[in-house]
């Protein structure tokens, strides 16, 4: 397991993120949502060993996170974060191959192995034909497919998701969610998408001002009821599906 356990981040000085408890299990996929500024994106770098907490800690199979080598916790956990900073001439099959970098010594070359793991990760996030393309040349949604191949070829047991639908269209959308979900990770995914939510999520946690205001599952959290009382009079559902409001 992976554990958020009664977590606390600050910037400068500002807390964030307030006491948060946030479990993730094999076979999980966790949707978090809520309104911007809430929290949730500091709740991934929390979890990803990206942002030490200043109040509470973060487990993996009971052990502090913060407290494993990089490496270690790297072939446990794999991040694709909101924004990635590639401003390098790598191709893609490149970036790709950094998933593999958790696996080897660092005086090891990539094996067979890695080649197959970096191939199959790029079939399945339909960016194979982008593998000898600078990464710096591909557009937004192109370089989500990419950074989703190079999560799934660290060959994680959880995949941490900071909103990997933006930049996307439709069918990329559901693409990016469903390879995720069959990846064979837990996933815990920010999701601005109530409805991409409400079709793969087996558990919703909601967050509000830097606060956990539910945690459980879909059906029972994404509920008008709940999502006035977080997003405000704005929002309704109908027939299951989340709609603005427009009366």
């Amino acid at each position: 397991m992976l554990k958020a356990e009664s977590v606390s981040c600050a910037y400068d000085g500002a807390v964030v993120l307030d006491g948060a408890t946030v479990p993730l299990s094999a076979g999980e996929f966790v949707a978090v949502v809520g309104p911007n500024g809430s929290g949730k994106s500091t709740l991934v770098r929390a979890m990803s060993r990206t942002l030490k907490p200043h109040q509470g800690r973060v487990t993996l199979d009971g052990r502090d996170l913060y407290a494993l080598g990089a490496r270690e916790a790297a072939r446990a956990i794999a991040v694709v974060p909101q924004e990635a900073v590639l401003d390098f001439e790598f191709t893609c099959h490149e970036v790709a191959m950094m998933g593999r970098h958790p696996h080897l010594g660092r005086f090891d070359a990539e094996r067979a192995a890695d080649y197959e793991a970096v191939q199959h990760a790029m079939e399945r996030t339909d960016s194979w034909s982008l593998r000898e393309r600078p990464v710096t040349e591909l557009s937004g949604g192109e370089r989500r497919r990419v950074l989703l191949a190079r999560a799934l070829a660290q060959e994680p047991r959880f995949l941490l998701l900071d909103e990997p639908t933006s930049h996307l269209d439709v069918h990329y959308q559901v693409e990016m969610l469903k390879i995720a979900k069959l990846g064979g990770a837990a996933v815990l995914a920010v999701l601005h998408d109530l409805n991409l939510a409400a079709a793969y999520a087996t558990r919703v946690v909601m967050f509000s001002k830097g606060r956990i205001v539910g945690d459980g599952a879909t059906k029972e959290m994404l509920t008008a009821e709940r999502l006035i009382d977080v997003f405000g009079p704005h929002v309704d559902v109908k027939g299951g599906v989340i709609v603005p409001r427009t009366t």
